[in-house]
């Protein structure tokens, strides 16, 4: 292997000086949730790759279905009524999987691609619909919903968009729901959940017939770090929406296919179905690149009135599809979802001590297998410490041989491990992480 290769490649969220200086950790094998680099040194993988290999690496039968897949057929696409046979048997088990009747896939080919068209259906349905160019999509502070330039347009975190300046117009941000760092300054339940309200009044302030759509994921990602919405959150956006003629895209990017305990996301939000739903990551494990934005029927009648102006070369891929098959039918038979919710349980409340025994840790957040550990100077004001510091427990851990990594904003480690793990392997994660926070203790 020619080592200045390393040297030649933009790495994402990567500075090339630091890899021309120590090198790239070329990852060689993976096997269910443990990855070896060139230099064979094993890592428990703590973040399933991205937040992506749900199955766990190294599954046979899926290398087998994508090997027989190319032999019969390696590729086609799916424009001008084009499509493929396991691309439909997607498109039908998609449909008894997800809520309401959001039963209508566009494929693409990651979870960006996927928020991306997401906005401009919302669009074109307005357009189509009653011609009053609703056009202009609110999300929340502190979200993540991808790197295109709609994506990004969509996203609360300043360092993701300054260097992409201009973005493009018509997109308007309020708060999140965070109880711990609130907004708006309450106290849960007492609040009166303004932080969801603040989606009415971002709608009357720019004119209901100028918004059309608002987008959120129902555990906000990796800026925030695995922020769960409270449970009424969901109920009253979702009335809103319905109050003002305004989409509800839930972005199941990460949370889907069982990351949470649940299939998707939204079911731990019980009867808020929304418009469309992102889905990406998880639908194949990340084994073959996949992604798709799924409507509802309504929105697919309108839409199919006219030409649907919108494909990539790769979206339905027939190797990607047949992957993503044998990936939900894993996820399925092995009850992945449910031992999401057992082992992820039994996390959850290991991670909740280290509360009490380190000075540092202010909050732990647990959904399913997603955690946020929120690192803190002081638990009354909850200042945060410095991304430094995040950042050093981060690499501690990796050189102890767990892999996690830090949330945008700098201030959680968080972990999103294979939902293979089992109790054995959590506990190796748990007396690794708490080796970890020792060592940082002392530097305090």
């Amino acid at each position: 292997m020619d080592r200045q290769a390393e040297k030649k490649m933009l790495y994402s969220f990567t500075k090339l000086a630091d890899v021309k200086e120590k090198g790239a950790t070329v990852i060689v094998k993976g096997e269910d949730c443990y990855v070896w680099d060139a230099k064979g040194k094993r890592y428990l993988d703590g973040f399933a790759g991205l937040q992506v290999v749900n199955i766990g690496h190294g599954r046979k039968e899926v290398a087998e279905a994508v090997y027989k897949q190319m032999c019969d057929l390696e590729y086609w696409h799916s424009f001008f009524g084009f499509t493929t046979k396991p691309t439909l048997e997607l498109v039908e088990k998609l449909a008894s999987l997800t809520p309401g009747d959001l039963n209508v896939p566009h494929f693409v080919n990651s979870g960006s691609e996927g928020n991306d068209s997401a906005f401009k259906i919302a669009r074109a349905y307005f357009k189509n619909t009653d011609k009053c160019g609703k056009y202009k999509i609110i999300y929340r502070d502190k979200a993540y919903h991808g790197m295109n330039m709609g994506a990004i347009s969509a996203n609360g975190f300043y360092g993701n968009r300054v260097p992409y300046e201009p973005l493009v117009p018509g997109f308007l941000r309020i708060p999140h729901c965070h109880c711990y760092r609130c907004p708006v300054g309450k106290d849960y339940p007492s609040c009166n959940i303004d932080c969801a309200y603040a989606l009415e009044k971002m709608i009357q302030e720019e004119g209901p017939d100028s918004v059309a759509a608002f987008i959120a994921d129902p555990v906000q990602g990796t800026i925030g770090g695995y922020v769960p919405a409270v449970k009424e959150y969901f109920a009253i956006i979702r009335e809103i929406c319905d109050k003002y003629r305004v989409l509800f895209i839930c972005d199941e990017v990460i949370t889907g296919f069982g990351r949470t305990g649940k299939m998707f996301g939204i079911e731990h939000y019980p009867g808020v179905k929304p418009d469309m739903m992102v889905v990406a990551k998880g639908l194949s494990s990340g084994y073959v690149p996949l992604g798709a934005v799924i409507v509802s029927e309504k929105i697919a009648d309108v839409l199919s009135e006219d030409l649907f102006m919108h494909g990539y070369t790769y979206g339905g891929h027939p190797v990607a599809t047949a992957c993503a098959l044998v990936n939900i039918d894993i996820l399925q038979r092995e009850k992945l979802p449910e031992n999401a919710r057992t082992v992820g349980a039994y996390i959850g409340e290991q991670l909740n001590s280290f509360i009490e025994r380190f000075s540092f840790i202010g909050e732990v957040r647990a959904t399913g297998m997603l955690y946020g550990i929120e690192l803190v100077k002081d638990k009354k004001t909850k200042e945060p410490f410095p991304v430094s510091f995040a950042t050093e427990a981060m690499n501690i851990a990796r050189e102890k041989g767990l892999l996690m990594r830090i949330s945008t904003g700098g201030f959680a480690n968080l972990l999103c491990p294979p939902l293979t793990m089992n109790k054995e392997l959590a506990d190796e994660m748990l007396a690794i992480l708490d080796e970890t926070y020792a060592e940082m203790e002392k530097k305090i």
